[in-house]
């Protein structure tokens, strides 16, 4: 009796078994390679907002003998415009609120100096007792970096004293819609009493929701900084 070959001697069998072995690896490896290369097209394209920059608008431009004589009433909080130059910028204008409901007190134009409060009040007639506060208007300018459309956009800022709660500074009225690098300006104000001095750091965070090019939903969270002792912006970690 002669004995039947076994189905693994068959050299036929196993260059099969082997070329669809071969296969096998080359189809997942190619599976595996355009998941990778199609998660790189989505970092590298999907829509992306961001803070393209951040400052204070200036309110009044003074030379520096300006500066030093103007009587104040109180400490300004005034900055250079530029390196080697004479001309300051005052980076808020004073606002009048009545001491009784904390409202603003209507009909009174942005003024500068403690007699320009009074003869303000005199012009409009305000008897009543007035609190004073330096408002600051900053202007965050939002691009998107990414190259496709961020639909549904909308904006919501928070901002932070030192050893205070956060609280909300900003929200977007209308959500709106940004293609690749396009921008767009977002301004909204705050107020800090006259008497007492800027804090060294005000911190914010810029809450970003948004539908992407998939129609799935995104949120991102930026944190910036302001330092009032040389007006300047910069990213913050979020720690909180």
């Amino acid at each position: 009796m002669t004995d039947s070959p076994s189905f693994f001697g068959d050299p036929k069998v196993i260059i099969s078994l082997f070329a669809l072995l071969i296969a096998s690896v080359s189809l997942i490896w190619t599976f595996a390679n355009q998941r990778e290369q199609n998660r790189k097209w989505d970092k590298l394209n999907e829509g992306n907002p961001e803070i393209r920059e951040v400052k204070l608008l200036n309110w009044k431009e003074i030379s520096k003998e300006e500066a030093m004589s103007i009587p104040w009433g109180y400490d300004p909080t005034i900055y250079g415009k530029g390196e080697a130059t004479d001309k300051f910028v005052v980076p808020y204008c004073l606002t009048l609120r009545d001491e009784n409901t904390n409202e603003l007190i209507p009909n009174t134009n942005p003024v500068f100096t403690i007699h320009e409060v009074e003869q303000e009040l005199k012009r409009i007639g305000f008897t009543g007792k007035v609190k004073i506060y330096k408002q600051f208007k900053p202007k965050f300018e939002i691009e998107n970096m990414g190259k496709t459309e961020v639909r549904e956009l909308s904006i919501f800022i928070d901002a932070k004293l030192p050893n205070q709660e956060w609280s909300r500074a900003f929200t977007s009225n209308t959500k709106i819609n940004l293609t690749g690098s396009q921008k767009s300006t977002v301004f909204f104000s705050f107020e800090l009493p006259v008497a007492i001095s800027l804090p060294e750091q005000i911190s914010f965070k810029v809450h970003f929701n948004f539908l992407d090019y998939k129609n799935q939903k995104v949120e991102k969270v930026i944190g910036a900084k302001w330092t009032s002792n040389d007006n300047f912006w910069s990213y913050e970690s979020i720690t909180e």
